[in-house]
């Protein structure tokens, strides 16, 4: 039988202090000899939310990983939400998938690196996570960019992971090096674009998700493929000062008129992009009645008053 070690169940009470509810920890599985992210679910018990890791390869690894992201949001570390939607279901999911595919690797950016001060970058972990990619991805051909988008992203993750481990990893970049050439390339560029080193808090974690999903979509233009749009179909949580929050909507937002539809309504969707990133920070839906009026008292509002009335949620920035 899977157990967890001392210092997962550790940091689980630390989770636990801060999480309004209760988190529970479960193992169950065999051992496949691979690490994957499916391998780590998370459901509703009534009150209590409990995380499984249904694969006994790296348990420890893996339950730390998924702690520690919950950790970080519960400090108010950036998060991402999905209220657009587009023309057809299917591409909604495509594109949900792809931007948490994106997020995940900035936020990992700082929970690889914690889990490499407390010795869970093993070379045993990184063996079973390379064997994780390869089984995931096939070898890229020419000119064939079929997977392009999906090794790009898979990719994006396992330079951050060899990024902090604690020894030599040529071991296992070489056989990302001979399988996927021209992705395994492109992914070092989107993490020398989002800046390993300087993601330490909840504002760099913020600039570094709008980084990666500006970096994606370029990439996707070089290799003729769509673009994902995730500056607009994705809301970040926003990361604010003091000042912002006191200025009118208008001085930190631009509002647009958003090509996807509102996921609540199925009408049109309008969105607050960030007038220093343009990213989606929040989701409007304006009054049906005089929309002009509505617009300028709207526009006029203190960012404060906005997100309090709204409950949305935002940082404060340090």
């Amino acid at each position: 039988m899977t157990t967890f070690s001392a210092d997962t169940v550790k940091l689980l009470e630390q989770v636990n202090q801060v999480y309004p509810g209760s988190i529970i920890l479960r193992a169950s599985g065999d051992a496949s000899g691979l690490i994957q992210s499916e391998q780590v679910k998370t459901d509703m018990l009534g009150t209590r939310l409990m995380v499984e890791v249904t694969d006994a390869t790296a348990p420890d690894f893996m339950a730390t990983g998924e702690l520690l992201q919950m950790l970080l949001t519960l400090n108010g570390y950036p998060q991402i939400f999905f209220q657009l939607s587009a023309a057809e279901e299917a591409l909604t999911e495509q594109m949900m998938v792809m931007a948490t595919y994106l997020y995940r690797p900035v936020m990992r950016a700082i929970i690889y690196r914690e889990q490499a001060a407390h010795g869970l970058l093993t070379a045993e972990v990184a063996n079973a996570y390379t064997a994780g990619v390869l089984a995931t991805l096939s070898d890229e051909a020419t000119n064939d960019k079929r997977e392009a988008a999906l090794r790009l992203l898979t990719l994006f993750d396992a330079r951050v992971f060899m990024a902090n481990y604690p020894g030599d990893t040529s071991k296992w970049t070489e056989q990302f090096t001979k399988h996927y050439p021209e992705a395994w390339e492109a992914a070092g560029l989107l993490v020398e674009q989002i800046v390993l080193d300087q993601i330490k808090d909840p504002a760099s974690v913020h600039r570094a998700i709008v980084t990666a999903f500006k970096g994606f979509d370029a990439q996707m233009l070089m290799w003729e493929l769509p673009e994902l749009y995730n500056t607009e179909f994705t809301t970040v949580t926003p990361v604010l000062s003091e000042r912002q929050l006191r200025l009118t909507v208008n001085q930190v937002f631009e509002i647009k008129h958003a090509d996807f539809k509102n996921q609540a309504t199925g009408g049109d969707a309008y969105i607050a992009l960030a007038k220093n990133d343009g990213q989606n920070s929040f989701v409007i839906t304006p009054s049906d009645t005089d929309q002009a009026a509505w617009f300028k008292e709207f526009y006029q509002t203190p960012v404060q008053d906005i997100l309090d009335a709204m409950k949305l949620p935002y940082t404060l920035r340090d």
